[in-house]
């Protein structure tokens, strides 16, 4: 016998709600009591998983890769350009160019891995090693040092997820986005599509400390020794935990027995990113580039709330969909309120730990052998080149920075 009263919500609405579309509160405290629409709710949930698998053998068998993508895009735009566009004057608004997006794959996948990037590093902020950690659940991280996280283009895909579900968790708002909730990545975005040429003092004054620049007699054979200078400015992610909005959505999802604790609601997470300058040594005889980028200190801070931060932690790595195997290497971790973890695709590119410019730092370098980068923190800044040249060749001009 079907107990769904009149007093219930059609099957209209609770299609809504599954999809996350706008209703009202009280559907998530009608659930729990109605055993009518608990049943229908789970045959919709079972329709749409078995509607999903159907559809599922139309999907690719893998997904294009943050190379493949920046190479596809590139030739929509070439097919596009009807003439080659001229150069913006001096501290326009200017997209990042194409000589930037064809460079080698290290450098590729560390602009596209940016919003993974800061999911990692808020988990990461609210990892403490042991109990010293508990004496103060407002400890400021800061990206002191360096260190690699290996994922794979499935624990990038679901990396990626969970990022997107904290807005559904509360709210993701940063400056100038006019009260309206974004997301993580497009507020990334945002900030690279403000670059701006400048001089390099004009560059050092943005980001707030004098630029290194490397010696001229390392630079590869036929590059520029004057760099193009663009300064991005910084931004700020605020997210803001919602009880009410999280129970809804964790019941919506098939996860009733993830609770969002009432001490969560209203604490906020502040991800401050710093401006960052990046100089450009073109090769004139090809597309090959070399960028030195530089930047201040990534910061994180909460605001509010009455969580502790032992409890912050526990709670976003039980987040549902965050990969095992990169929790595991994120507990891990040491000194974890100074550690800024770098997503490396272990199936692109090799990694190791080293020396740069006399600090602890991070070596990439493609499978092709032809593309590498280095990631380094000194001095309250972070550094990081990135180029079509081999490992070796890159080290030799990032030691030189002065």
């Amino acid at each position: 016998m079907n107990t769904t009263t009149r007093t219930c919500p059609d099957i209209g609405a609770w299609r809504a709600w599954l999809d996350h579309e706008d209703h009202p509160s009280s559907m998530a405290e009608h659930l729990q009591a109605c055993p009518g629409c608990q049943r229908l709710v789970a045959d919709l949930r079972d329709d749409a998983a078995s509607v999903g698998h159907t559809l599922s053998v139309l999907a690719p068998t893998r997904l294009p890769s943050a190379a493949e993508v920046a190479v596809a895009r590139e030739r929509l735009e070439t097919g596009r350009r009807p003439a080659a566009a001229a150069q913006p004057p001096t501290h326009t608004l200017e997209p990042i160019p194409m000589s930037v997006a064809r460079i080698s794959t290290p450098w590729r996948i560390a602009a596209s891995g940016l919003a993974a990037a800061l999911v990692l590093s808020l988990i990461i902020a609210f990892t403490p090693e042991g109990g010293a950690a508990a004496a103060s659940f407002l400890a400021q991280f800061r990206s002191q040092q360096v260190t690699a996280v290996e994922v794979t283009p499935q624990s990038q895909a679901e990396i990626y997820r969970t990022l997107n579900a904290l807005g559904n968790l509360g709210t993701i708002k940063t400056p100038g986005s006019d009260g309206k909730e974004v997301r993580p990545e497009a507020a990334a975005r945002g900030a690279a599509e403000q670059a701006r040429t400048v001089s390099l003092a004009e560059a050092g004054q943005e980001v707030g400390f004098s630029l290194k620049t490397p010696d001229q007699a390392t630079l590869p054979a036929g590059f520029d020794a004057t760099p193009k200078v663009r300064v991005m400015p910084p931004y700020q992610i605020r997210f803001t935990f919602d009880r009410n909005k999280a129970r809804g959505y964790f019941q919506s999802t098939g996860h009733p027995e993830v609770n969002l604790p009432d001490r969560f609601d209203g604490a906020t997470l502040v991800v401050s990113i710093p401006a960052a300058a990046l100089l450009e040594y073109q090769n004139g005889s090809s597309k090959d580039a070399l960028i030195v980028g530089q930047a201040g200190e990534l910061v994180v801070d909460v605001e509010g709330g009455k969580v502790g931060l032992p409890e912050m932690r526990d709670f976003l790595l039980s987040m549902p969909g965050l990969p095992p195997l990169v929790v595991s290497q994120l507990k891990q971790i040491q000194n974890w309120n100074e550690v800024l973890p770098i997503p490396v695709p272990v199936d692109q590119v090799h990694w190791q730990s080293t020396t740069i410019n006399g600090n602890q730092g991070l070596l990439l370098n493609d499978n092709s052998n032809v593309g590498s980068a280095a990631i380094w923190h000194a001095g309250g800044h972070l550094y990081g080149l990135a180029g079509s040249l081999k490992a070796s060749d890159l080290m030799r001009v990032a030691n030189t920075l002065r």
